[in-house]
C-alpha cells in the first residue's frame, strides 16, 4: 500500500505530522502523511483580531512541490519578515476564542501507548497554545486581566494526563461497533466520548473533513501483552468518560433534565491475538459502564464535614429524566440493561439509603407496561455491609453476579478465522486508515446478511441475529455479539464500583479466553497470575478515574487485601487518600469545574457578560436547550448492532473486509510475560445463594418504610 500511496496521493488517508510556519499575515500548517510522501496546506489568516479565517488548499503536494511552495511564500513576504518556522506538531487539538483572539491548540509531542489490531494509539506528552492574530492587530482586550485568566483556566485542563487518540482507529467507539458498522468516511467527532468536539468544530466545519484535527478521548487506556501457554495475546482496558454533564464529584451528581448522568464512563475490555486484524487471529471485546444514580440529587461540598448530607433536589413523579437516561442506554447498547446498585441499605443517619429507596421505586415505575425483554433488571447488594464480615468473599459474590449478567448480554467474539481472498475497498481522502481502508475482521464477514436499511440494524433484529448465531456451535466459526450492558453504581461510582467492574472483567476474560481457544474452561482462578495482572489494570483505571472525578486515587481495600499488602500500611494510605479527596472537593473542585465547562464549550465568554467565575451556579449551562443542542449526539432512529450507536455523519467500517493492521506501528506499550498458570483452570466462585436479578415481579415493596433505618425491601437482598 505504501507503493500505491507513492503514486496516488488520495491513498494518503491521514495526516500525522505537521509543521507550523508563520508570516505577518498568515500561519501555514503543512501536514504530511505518515510516510511523508504527500503534503497538504492549511492557511490561517492573522489579520483579523477576533475572526477565524481558515482555508484549506485542495492540492496534494509532493515533497519537492511543497518545498518550492514554501520558498515562494518566503520570497513574497520578505518585506514583512519572510516565512518563519514555529514548531512541529502531530495534530490540532482545537482552537478557541475567549474575549477577542482565537488560539490554536497543537499536540507538539506524542507517545504511543498501545496498538489495537495494528492501529497505533497515542497519548499527548506536550501541547502548545498559540495566539492566531498578529500582535499588531490586537486590542487591549487581548491582554486584559479576564482574557489572561481564561487562558490560564483552559491551560489547567492538562492534555498530557488521561487523554488519548488514534489517527486510524475510532478509539471513541467499541471494537464491536467498529467491526459491525457500515461505511466510515471520517472520525465521528460527535460521539459523546470525544472531549474536544467543541474545540475542533471551527476547523472541521471550515475544512469539511477531519484531516487536521485529532479526536481526544478522556479516561484511561492500558495495554499489556500476555503469554498463555506459549500463545501471545494482548489485553486492552479502555475507559471513556462522557462529555455530557461532566465535572467533579460534589458539583456534578445525579442526572440532568436531558437524562445525562454525572461520571458516565464506558469501560471496554479487548482481547486479541497478535495477528488479529488480518485474515488470521481472533479477537474479543466486552463493554460495561458506570454512572451516577439517575435521579435529581446533590451533595454540597463542606469544609466542615467530609461526608456532607445527600439532598433529593426535585421530585420527579414520572421519573422522566431517569427514563431518558435508560432510553439513551438502550440506544447505545440495546437490551437488557442490568443495574447493579452497591449503595448502603442500613445507616444510623439516613444518607445513601434514601437514594436506594427512590432508585428502587424509579425502576419499578419504569418497568410498568413494558415488554418483558425491555424491562430493567435491578439488583441491589449492600457492598459495605457484606464486606465487614471477616469471611466475606466480595469478589466471589460479584463474580456470580457478573456471570449472570454475561449470560444475558453476551460479549463480542470475532469467530474462527477463515481463509478467503482479501477485498480491498478504497475510501475517501478523509478516511481514517493509513493504507486507504479500515476494514473489518474476517469472522464478521458473515454480517453481509445485514442490509443497509435501518430496520436490519435495529437492536431488536440484531438480538435475534445474535441468538441465532449463538445457537450454532458456541465459540466456533460463527461470531458472537454483545447486546445489552451491565450498569454499575455506588454513590461516587469510584471505589466500590471499580471492584465490581474488576469482578465483571475477570468473569468476562475467562469467557473471552475460552472462546478464543486459549483455555478449556470459561473461568479464571482469582489467585492466578493472569487475574493478578488484570487486577492491576483495573486498579490503575480506578485510580485514574478517581483522580479525575474525586481528586484522589481510588480506595482499594479489597484489592490490597487480595494482593496481601500489610494492613497497617494500607490503612494509612487510605486515610491519606481521604484527606486528599476532601481537600480537593472543598477547595479546588470549583476551579476545576470551570475549566471543564470552558474546555467542553458549555460556557463561551462574551464581552460585557458575567465571567465564568462570577456565576453562582453552572446548573443552567448543563440543562438549557441551547447547551444541549450544541453538545448533543445525533442518534439514528435505530441503533447499529453492538455498542454506541453512531453519532453524526460518521459511520464506521466497511462490512465484508478485514480490520487491516499497519506494519509500521511501533509497539512500545507495556509488555508482560505470564508463565505461572497452575491455578488458571480452577473455578472462580463457589456456589453462592441469594443473589438474583430483579425485574417485574421482584419490584414490589415488602411493607412500609418504617423507622428502623433499613430500606423497605432490604431483607430481600441481604
Amino acid at each position: 500500500m505504501a507503493a500505491a500511496e507513492a503514486d496516488d496521493p488520495s491513498l494518503a488517508a491521514t495526516l500525522e505530522k505537521f509543521r507550523l510556519y508563520e508570516t505577518r499575515a498568515r500561519f501555514y500548517v503543512i501536514g504530511s502523511s505518515r510516510e511523508k510522501r504527500w503534503f497538504r496546506v492549511l492557511k490561517i489568516d492573522r489579520s483579523e483580531p477576533s475572526e477565524l479565517n481558515v482555508s484549506e488548499d485542495p492540492v496534494w503536494y509532493s515533497l519537492q512541490e511543497v518545498k518550492s511552495l514554501l520558498q515562494r511564500i518566503d520570497e513574497g513576504n520578505r518585506s514583512t519578515g519572510g516565512l518563519t518556522f514555529v514548531t512541529k506538531a502531530y495534530g490540532i487539538a482545537g482552537c478557541i476564542k475567549f474575549l477577542e483572539s482565537y488560539y490554536l491548540i497543537l499536540v507538539t509531542k506524542r507517545r504511543q501507548i498501545g496498538c489495537i489490531c495494528g492501529h497505533a494509539i497515542y497519548c499527548i506528552d506536550e501541547s502548545q497554545m498559540i495566539t492566531i492574530p498578529h500582535s499588531s492587530v490586537q486590542t487591549d482586550v487581548a491582554t486584559s486581566k479576564n482574557e489572561l485568566r481564561y487562558k490560564k483556566l483552559l491551560a489547567s485542563v492538562d492534555l498530557t494526563k488521561d487523554f488519548f487518540y488514534s489517527y486510524t482507529y475510532p478509539i471513541m467507539q467499541s471494537l464491536q461497533q467498529n467491526v459491525t458498522s457500515a461505511g466510515m468516511k471520517e472520525m465521528p467527532y460527535e460521539n459523546l466520548f470525544v472531549w474536544n468536539t467543541f474545540l475542533t468544530e471551527p476547523i472541521r466545519s471550515r475544512c469539511r473533513n477531519t484531516l487536521w484535527t485529532v479526536a481526544l478521548v478522556h479516561g484511561h487506556f492500558k495495554q499489556v501483552r500476555l503469554s498463555i501457554f506459549g500463545r501471545e495475546i494482548n489485553v486492552v482496558l479502555i475507559s471513556r468518560r462522557s462529555r455530557h454533564f461532566a465535572g467533579t464529584r460534589y458539583l456534578k451528581r445525579g442526572v440532568n433534565d436531558h437524562g445525562k448522568v454525572a461520571n458516565d464512563v464506558e469501560t471496554e475490555q479487548i482481547v486479541f491475538e497478535e495477528e488479529a486484524g488480518s485474515l488470521k487471529g481472533r479477537m474479543s471485546a466486552v463493554v460495561q459502564m458506570r454512572g451516577s444514580i439517575p435521579l435529581f440529587w446533590s451533595q454540597e461540598a463542606s469544609r466542615l464535614s467530609p461526608k456532607p448530607d445527600i439532598f433529593v433536589q426535585r421530585y420527579d413523579p414520572t421519573y422522566e429524566a431517569t427514563k431518558l437516561h435508560f432510553d439513551d442506554l438502550a440506544q447505545r447498547y440495546g437490551h437488557p440493561i442490568i443495574i447493579l446498585n452497591l449503595i448502603k441499605t442500613v445507616e444510623k443517619r439516613p444518607r445513601e439509603m434514601m437514594l436506594r429507596r427512590e432508585y428502587f421505586n424509579a425502576v419499578g415505575y419504569l418497568n410498568q407496561n413494558v415488554p418483558e425483554e425491555k424491562k430493567l433488571r435491578f439488583i441491589h447488594w449492600d457492598f459495605h455491609k457484606f464486606a465487614k464480615s471477616k469471611s466475606a468473599n466480595v469478589l466471589g459474590v460479584l463474580g456470580k453476579v457478573a456471570g449472570e449478567a454475561l449470560d444475558l448480554t453476551g460479549f463480542y467474539y470475532s469467530g474462527k478465522p477463515k481463509v478467503q481472498k482479501k477485498r480491498s475497498t478504497q475510501l475517501s481522502r478523509t478516511s481514517t486508515a493509513r493504507d486507504g481502508s479500515l476494514d473489518i475482521r474476517v469472522g464478521s464477514g458473515d454480517l453481509s446478511r445485514l442490509s443497509s436499511n435501518a430496520d436490519a440494524l435495529s437492536s431488536t433484529g440484531f438480538q435475534d441475529m445474535r441468538n441465532e448465531a449463538n445457537k450454532q456451535e458456541p465459540f466456533g466459526d460463527a461470531p458472537c455479539y454483545q447486546t445489552g450492558v451491565l450498569r454499575t453504581n455506588c454513590i461516587d461510582c469510584l471505589d466500590r464500583t471499580n471492584v465490581a467492574q474488576y469482578a465483571y472483567g475477570l468473569a468476562a476474560l475467562g469467557r473471552q479466553l475460552h472462546a478464543m481457544g486459549l483455555t478449556h474452561v470459561s473461568k479464571i482462578h482469582p489467585d492466578s497470575s493472569i487475574a493478578s495482572a488484570l487486577m492491576e489494570m483495573y486498579q490503575s483505571m480506578g485510580d485514574a478515574l478517581a483522580h479525575q472525578y474525586g481528586g484522589s486515587a481510588a480506595h482499594n481495600t479489597v484489592f490490597t487485601e487480595r494482593q496481601g499488602k500489610w494492613k497497617a500500611t494500607t490503612q494509612s494510605r487510605e486515610f491519606l487518600k481521604s484527606i486528599k479527596r476532601y481537600y480537593s472537593n472543598a477547595y479546588t473542585d470549583g476551579e476545576k469545574q470551570d475549566a471543564i465547562n470552558l474546555f467542553l464549550g458549555y460556557f463561551q465568554p462574551q464581552e460585557g457578560k458575567p465571567a465564568l467565575w462570577e456565576l453562582d451556579t453552572d446548573y443552567y449551562l448543563h440543562v438549557t436547550t441551547a447547551g444541549d443542542d450544541l453538545m448533543s449526539n445525533s442518534y439514528p432512529s435505530s441503533s447499529a448492532p453492538g455498542n454506541n450507536a453512531f453519532m453524526g455523519s460518521g459511520a464506521a467500517l466497511i462490512p465484508g473486509t478485514t480490520l487491516s493492521p499497519v506494519p509500521a506501528c511501533k509497539e512500545d506499550y507495556s509488555r508482560m510475560k505470564l508463565t505461572s498458570f497452575d491455578k488458571l483452570m480452577g473455578m472462580t466462585c463457589s456456589s453462592i445463594k441469594n443473589v438474583r436479578l430483579h425485574c417485574d415481579a421482584d419490584l414490589k415493596l415488602s411493607g412500609g418504610v418504617g423507622t428502623s433505618g433499613m430500606a423497605p425491601d432490604a431483607a430481600m437482598h441481604i
